[in-house]
């Protein structure tokens, strides 16, 4: 009875180095091709112990890096529902798009469980390209920023700088914008920063 108990030890031992080495893995590879699909490379790591939790959506650290993907924008309630079970996350992308958006960095940070998002944006896009997309699937609710881009598309085709800067904490997933800010042309952008989030985040 006593050599079962131990063989029986030793193979639920094995079960879990093995889930340590393949429960990850597999995860990783699944948020990096979710990134990827529209084109790019991305880079994902997930850090969890019992690596189980990471079948929950939970973990300790959920970290991604990429370049050259191509996103369509996607709008959803509970933007922070795939990152609120981490204690620490960390996503930076460089030189990709997002729907009309050309986005030169975007970089979403938590360092610790009770603390807010920090989010860096830095893109530009042009009438143009807005116009192309077409102002009912952007997701942007009517008000003053949407007149902007509106009256841009009327105006010509000059670059339209984008710029965020601001800390974002999760409502029951739902993004809140607790300081910071940034402007197009001088207009809030709360709004924008809850779409490019949502955006990147779904596929997280």
């Amino acid at each position: 009875m006593a050599r079962w108990l131990l063989i029986a030890a030793l193979v639920l031992v094995a079960l879990f180095g093995v889930s340590q080495l393949v429960i990850p893995t597999v995860a990783e590879h699944r948020i990096e091709d979710r990134l990827t699909d529209g084109g790019g490379t991305a880079d994902v790591s997930l850090q969890a112990f019992p690596a189980a939790r990471l079948l929950f959506g939970d973990g300790t650290k959920l970290s991604a890096t990429g370049s050259g993907l191509d996103l369509p924008l996607q709008q959803q309630g509970s933007v922070f529902d795939k990152l609120d079970g981490f204690d620490r996350v960390s996503v930076n992308l460089t030189a990709f798009h997002a729907g009309p958006f050309a986005i030169a960095n975007f970089d979403l940070t938590r360092p610790a469980p009770s603390a807010p998002y920090h989010l860096v944006y830095s893109s530009r896009t042009t009438p143009g390209d807005l116009a192309q997309y077409g102002a009912g699937r952007l997701g942007l609710p009517g008000g003053p920023l949407l007149r902007f881009f509106t009256d841009q598309a009327l105006g010509g085709n000059r670059p339209i700088p984008i710029h965020l800067d601001m800390e974002l904490r999760s409502d029951g997933g739902r993004v809140v914008v607790v300081s910071g800010g940034g402007t197009v042309a001088g207009f809030p952008t709360g709004p924008l920063a809850e779409l490019i989030t949502s955006t990147i985040a779904v596929r997280l």
